[in-house]
């Protein structure tokens, strides 16, 4: 079984995808939903890139084992 590891430059790029990705998700819910200025297409777009940043994450992590 191949082992792999995950270097730190790897860490610190999964921490920063996944922490941009949930503040624009998070800009584009209170936009939507709060200030009344829905703009759809971007709140897609920051759906699919949160969702791809946790697979992303989980995937390595699951990796691992």
């Amino acid at each position: 079984m191949k082992t792999t590891s995950t270097s730190i430059s790897e860490k610190i790029f999964h921490f920063v995808f996944t922490f941009l990705t949930s503040a624009g998700l998070g800009y584009s819910l209170v936009n939507s939903f709060i200030l009344n200025k829905p703009d759809k297409d971007l709140l897609l777009v920051m759906i699919c890139l949160f969702f791809a940043s946790i697979a992303l994450w989980q995937r390595k992590k699951w990796n691992k084992q």
